[in-house]
C-alpha cells in the first residue's frame, strides 16, 4: 500500500511541477489586455467590410461584363449596304490593246 500511495504522490508531484512550469511560461509572455483584444476585433470589422466593398465592386464588374457580352451577341452585325456593283472586265486581246503585239508584248515606239 505505501509504494502504490509513494507512486500516486510522485505523479502528483510530478503534474504539479509541469503546471507550475507552464503557469511560469505563461507569466513570461505578454499579458493578453482589454486593449488589444479590442483593437483586434476592430482590425477584424475594417477587414470584413473592405472585403464586402472588393465583393460588391466584383459583382459590379461582372455585371457589367455580362451586359456588354449580351449586347454584343444580340446586336445584328452590320454590313455595308451594297446596292449595286460595278465590274470592270479586262480582256487582253491585240484588238482591245493595239500596243501590244501577238505575243502579248508591250509595243513601245521609238
Amino acid at each position: 500500500m505505501d509504494k502504490q500511495r509513494d507512486i500516486l504522490i510522485e505523479r502528483l508531484e510530478q503534474q504539479l511541477k509541469e503546471r507550475d512550469q507552464m503557469i511560469t511560461e505563461m507569466a513570461k509572455s505578454s499579458p493578453v489586455t482589454g486593449d488589444r483584444i479590442a483593437a483586434l476585433e476592430r482590425e477584424v470589422k475594417e477587414l470584413r467590410e473592405d472585403m464586402r466593398g472588393i465583393l460588391n465592386e466584383l459583382l459590379d464588374q461582372k455585371a457589367i461584363i455580362e451586359e456588354i457580352q449580351h449586347k454584343k451577341s444580340s446586336t445584328p452585325k452590320r454590313y455595308r449596304d451594297v446596292r449595286s456593283a460595278e465590274y470592270i472586265v479586262a480582256e487582253n486581246t491585240p484588238e482591245m490593246n493595239p500596243e501590244r503585239d501577238e505575243k502579248g508584248e508591250i509595243i513601245v515606239a521609238g
